[in-house]
């Protein structure tokens, strides 16, 4: 089949997401597969000394399909970050229709599947006119324009794969009621391996992704301070300016995601502080099953969608207050072969052939024609 994402998050940017896996693994059972991603927009060329959006900047131009993983993956240009409006397509400067070409010559004209993860890409799925609508939302949305959105997809889908229950649990009732399934993120155990040093040769923490408004840095705090002789990295992009940290916190910056396996494999304990954003409380995030795959224990804060896991080696905490204990207690407590078996069972091969058996079964349900989004 031919399939096309409409996705956050570019294959080019230093975070890998459900998106670029899930499309990797389409490409491997024989499916044409491509990925688009939020445009790159004249906003953007304002921070163009961030090295994301010269990444992005440098793979755009001239909307160029890049084959990577037997996918092709190609980011559109805009006049600005995102145009939330279908009616909104002059303000793409002829992008959306040079997208069709370049989408056309490469052989995805009225692709049979389309799985949509960023709902304010929506203006897309008229111009490249799927047979099949998939909405794969990946997070809870917020903001007047991205649920007005949201809700323009659902009326257009013929079903929903969401990524967490609680995500699902959040999406607004549309007539008729469209199909849903939950299939979590996965880990690349292909790429992740247990370490091969000891216990006792390892310490400390580590965390690897967005330094962003999610991010619990009062958490971070605390359990640096409680714990001055545990060195705590954090491997990210920051996106705001972080507050003062202890002298055995340290900000070691966006690293490339062919490093991870190396980095992780050094510490004992993988963090995932999130905040209270409600955000967090439906994400399924990547970063535990590559922690437990690479033979770390992981300390996160206790969320709806992990309290759903009964997962060996994961210690959770309810308040940054109570985080440093339950960091002592993961401290002492070597990772186990149970939460690597648990990780393995979640690979991304298995991943993938859920989710496209759940959209072949809703698009052999669905009507042959779906209403348009307007």
């Amino acid at each position: 089949m031919r399939i096309v994402f409409l996705s956050h998050t570019s294959r080019q940017s230093v975070f890998r997401v459900g998106s670029h896996h899930l499309a990797r693994e389409f490409s491997r059972l024989g499916h044409h597969v491509a990925h688009i991603s939020n445009p790159i927009s004249v906003a953007h060329l304002a921070r163009f000394t961030d090295p994301e959006v010269r990444a992005r900047a440098r793979r755009s131009l001239p909307l160029r399909l890049q084959c990577i993983d037997g996918a092709h993956f190609v980011v559109p240009w805009s006049v600005f970050p995102l145009a939330p409006d279908p009616l909104a397509h002059p303000l793409t400067l002829g992008s959306t229709r040079m997208l069709r070409k370049s989408l056309i010559a490469a052989g995805f004209d009225r692709p049979e599947l389309m799985f949509v993860d960023q709902p304010l890409l929506d203006y897309l799925i008229e111009p490249l006119d799927p047979q099949t609508v998939i909405y794969r939302p990946t997070d809870i949305v917020a903001g007047k324009l991205a649920q007005t959105a949201q809700l323009r997809v659902l009326r257009r889908s013929a079903g929903v794969v969401a990524t967490s229950a609680v995500v699902a649990a959040q999406l607004p009732e549309v007539h008729p009621r469209k199909p849903s399934v939950v299939v979590e993120n996965g880990v690349d155990t292909e790429h992740f391996v247990p370490s091969s040093i000891p216990w006792s040769a390892r310490s400390g923490a580590v965390y690897v992704g967005a330094l962003d408004a999610r991010f619990d840095w009062t958490t971070v705090d605390a359990i640096g301070q409680a714990h001055p002789s545990q060195r705590v990295d954090l491997y990210g992009p920051v996106a705001q300016s972080p507050p003062r940290l202890p002298p055995n916190v340290t900000l070691r910056g966006a690293v490339p995601y062919e490093d991870l396996p190396s980095i992780l494999r050094t510490y004992r304990i993988g963090l995932l502080p999130m905040n209270h954003d409600p955000a967090n409380d439906g994400r399924s995030p990547m970063k535990l099953f590559e922690y437990l795959a690479s033979g770390l224990s992981v300390v996160a804060r206790k969320t709806s969608a992990l309290s759903a896991h009964e997962l060996a080696d994961l210690h959770m905490y309810g308040t940054s207050e109570t985080a440093p204990n339950v960091f002592g207690t993961a401290l002492t407590v070597a990772a186990t072969p149970a939460g690597v078996a648990a990780a393995n069972e979640m690979g991304w091969t298995a991943r993938a052939n859920r989710v496209l058996s759940a959209a072949e079964e809703m698009r052999e349900q669905a009507p042959r024609t779906i209403g348009r989004i307007r």
